[in-house]
């Protein structure tokens, strides 16, 4: 009786490229190179295994009694087995037996069993099950694994000499393997050449041609040039074999490209790398490097795969906050957002630079990736509307609350794969090229994960109108990319026509541990990582100096034909005040047409103008209860808060604050005469200590609009300075909570709350 499958053993893990080339291979639990085989043999391999083998196959019932008998007769004769009277089948039921001995005995029971094969199996499969089964040389089971394993190329792409080759191996793989022996296997691959031949299978020109080719030197080494992504795609389908998304070409080239960077970084301190080109259309991955590899070098923790790894976002974030903030209508491009020094419940954002510039545009503050800015977005938007809108964008490692990651989610304060940021990006991506290619149409799901395997029947993609961001808002967003700083190896860029295709952005995590760069064109999609796998923070590390050189380099050497098209179906023109970027009021006196996308609700307009009236030499502010109507000249002027105007005015020479009242023209609101920059209202301080334990004094800041004010500093209604033009105080405060008040000589004043703590 038959078992039933004849076959348990386990396969290799097998990954081949979307051309059908080898990409890598793992070895079958039982340690042996066996491949899933497909159920159609190529033909010359079908030729020559049934002319070396059995070359009445297809006429015997499983058992050929003429071979049987001949083989008894000659080996009886010899003293010793000389020859074999086993057909495919019975080989195939001795294989499936696992060793039991050559003797009369087992082969009576190996026919019996061969003409139930025969009953419960076609021809077909029975030679399949064979193919795939058979030995092929130290640990090669199976034509798929030999053929790879021998020649690198497919059974379908075998020549006569070579399918010959594995045709006589089966037969005897423990005496005969490629590696040595050489000169008994080709004797019996041309003995088999010959047989082919006079059986007019081949010509003679095919025949000579065939006995020219050598026999292999040694076995080669089973491919692995993608051994993260085959340790991916095991970790799904272990046992399989898979046909990838991944391109053979542009896995070679981007392996080739990590192995350049690989010692300029590890000069610096950096171990690790990880890249990953997708394919914008498709989201399909066309080359996966999980870490650096470079044959020259040792390479720490390189069997880590640092694409599916969770990491420190840094900055890559951002630009997921600027398009949604676009869509829901809290900014234009270029509204003004604070860069001034802030203090949210104990923790201090800081620019890269260590400056503020008191008010930015949205799209510069992006484009500089400015920090402070960016958390005040945050804040305004909402971080739990944030992590809502992560998960929409495919994101899974965001469990947490918002209370949990505060308004440093924006800044690295959650972790997330280079896997998941490059399919959140290729979404956006995609929407805007879907959205152009559609006629306005957007995906069903763009934002669900990279494809990585090619299926045999792909599904039909679905468009509607439900959308996650606007076209619009990801065009605007990746317009504001595109204007970013390259790395100094990419000096002149604007010159390139390319240039302008990539939006990009890089990140830096706190610490110096991770630095990331991604770039989206409507042609691919690119991202990069590069940091120590064991967490270990190197200072310099940054993405545009670490991560982005690899990113350009990238694409540098694919061919980027598309770009983004704006989806004009969503775009519409609005006047907007020229300084503020804010929809123009009626006291804006520049204004300019901006082209914006759609938004949930209308922008707030411009409150940055006022309408005063001053002197002709614009020295004082009038009213009606110092001057005549004729004295007064009216103008929209532009204001910022104390604070924003004590940075911006640095940054903006131009910039002209307002002027002040002049003196018996009445009381005006002077509510933005003066604010607090340190500390702020309801904040907790820490105050430093000396070599010595001993705190220091804390330094006391405030920003006034007029430059000779006179400024009295009171804590806790004591009087503790007095300052003027530059309105600092050193002050050493006891622990404990305190208000702090401050008084100008025309007697505004402002008050904030704050707790010194141990």
């Amino acid at each position: 009786m038959l078992p039933r499958p004849l076959f348990n053993d386990g396969f290799s893990t097998v990954v081949f490229d979307r051309n059908g080339m080898l990409l890598g291979a793992k070895v079958a639990p039982d340690q042996q190179w066996r491949f899933q085989g497909d159920t159609i043999l190529p033909y010359k391999f079908e030729k020559a295994i049934l002319n070396y083998e059995d070359k009445y196959f297809y006429y015997h019932p499983g058992i050929n009694i003429f071979s049987i008998v001949t083989s008894i007769r000659d080996n009886l004769s010899a003293g010793k087995i000389v020859r074999g009277g086993s057909t495919i089948s019975m080989q195939l039921i001795r294989i499936s037996r696992k060793g039991k001995p050559r003797v009369y005995v087992e082969k009576l029971i190996e026919s019996i069993m061969a003409i139930g094969l025969e009953c419960t199996h076609s021809k077909r499969e029975i030679l399949s099950l064979y193919s795939a089964n058979a030995p092929f040389g130290g640990n090669v089971v199976g034509l798929n694994a030999a053929s790879w394993r021998y020649f690198k190329r497919s059974p379908e792409d075998l020549s006569w000499a070579e399918s010959a080759t594995l045709a006589v191996l089966p037969n005897a793989p423990a005496l005969i393997h490629p590696g040595r022996n050489r000169d008994a296997l080709k004797l019996k691959r041309n003995s088999l050449l010959k047989d082919l031949y006079e059986e007019k299978i081949i010509d003679s020109i095919q025949y000579q041609l065939a006995l020219l080719e050598p026999i292999p030197d040694e076995v080669v080494p089973m491919e692995q040039l993608a051994p993260h992504f085959l340790e991916f795609v095991n970790s799904k389908f272990s046992g399989k074999l898979t046909y990838s998304t991944i391109d053979i070409k542009k896995q070679q080239l981007l392996n080739s490209i990590m192995a350049q960077h690989a010692p300029t970084l590890k000069e610096f301190g950096v171990e690790n790398g990880a890249a990953l080109i997708v394919d914008t259309d498709t989201k399909e991955i066309l080359a996966y490097a999980g870490n650096f590899s470079n044959q020259k070098m040792e390479i720490k923790d390189a069997f880590n795969d640092m694409i599916q790894a969770k990491r420190s976002t840094g900055s890559i974030m951002k630009p997921f906050l600027y398009a949604a903030m676009l869509d829901g209508g809290e900014i234009l491009p270029n509204s003004l957002i604070r860069d001034i020094p802030s203090y949210f419940d104990n923790y201090f954002p800081q620019n890269y630079t260590n400056e503020f510039e008191g008010a930015v545009p949205a799209s510069l503050a992006l484009s500089k990736s400015l920090n402070v800015p960016a958390v005040y977005m945050l804040q305004e938007y909402g971080i739990g509307r944030f992590l809502i809108l992560l998960k929409q964008l495919g994101f899974t490692s965001f469990k947490r609350n918002a209370d949990f990651y505060g308004l440093t989610l924006i800044l690295g304060g959650g972790e997330a794969s280079l896997f998941e940021l490059v399919g959140a990006y290729a979404g956006m991506a995609k929407v805007v090229v879907d959205y152009d290619k559609n006629y306005g149409k957007y995906p069903e799901n763009p934002y669900q994960p990279l494809r990585y395997s090619i299926n045999r029947k792909p599904e039909k993609e679905n468009y509607y109108n439900n959308k996650v961001l606007h076209a619009s808002s990801i065009w605007l967003t990746y317009n504001a990319l595109r204007k970013v700083s390259r790395p100094d190896s990419e000096t002149g860029w604007e010159n390139f026509t390319s240039s302008s295709k990539i939006a990009w952005k890089t990140g830096t995590s706190h610490g110096f541990k991770d630095a990331w760069a991604i770039g989206s064109t409507a042609d691919y999609v690119v991202g990069v990582w590069a940091g120590n796998a064991t967490g270990l923070g190197r200072n310099g590390l940054s993405g545009t100096k670490s991560a982005a050189p690899i990113m350009f380099d990238i694409f540098n050497s694919l061919d980027l034909k598309s770009e983004f098209y704006p989806p004009y179906d969503e775009m519409n023109e609005i006047e907007v005040c020229k300084q503020s970027g804010y929809p123009a009021s009626r006291y804006c006196s520049e204004t300019e047409i901006i082209t914006n996308g759609v938004q949930e609700k209308p922008v707030k307009v411009c409150s940055y103008h006022k309408h005063i009236f001053t002197d002709k030499n614009t020295e004082f502010r009038l009213s009606q209860e110092c001057a005549d109507i004729s004295e007064m000249y009216a103008h929209n002027w532009f204001v910022l808060p104390p604070v924003q105007e004590h940075y911006y005015s640095k940054k903006h020479p131009a910039y002209r604050p307002l002027p002040p009242l002049k003196r018996d023209c009445g009381k005006a609101d002077e509510e933005n005469a003066m604010d607090f920059i340190y500390p702020t209202n309801n904040s907790s301080i820490y105050l430093a200590v000396d070599e010595r334990n001993r705190r220091r004094e804390a330094v006391f800041e405030i920003s006034h609009n007029s430059q000779n004010a006179i400024v009295y500093w009171h804590l806790d209604n004591k009087l503790i300075g007095i300052t003027q033009a530059n309105h600092q105080l050193d002050y050493k405060p006891e622990i404990g909570k305190h208000t702090l008040t401050v008084v100008d000589q025309a007697g505004n004043y402002k008050s904030v709350k704050f707790n010194v703590l141990h």
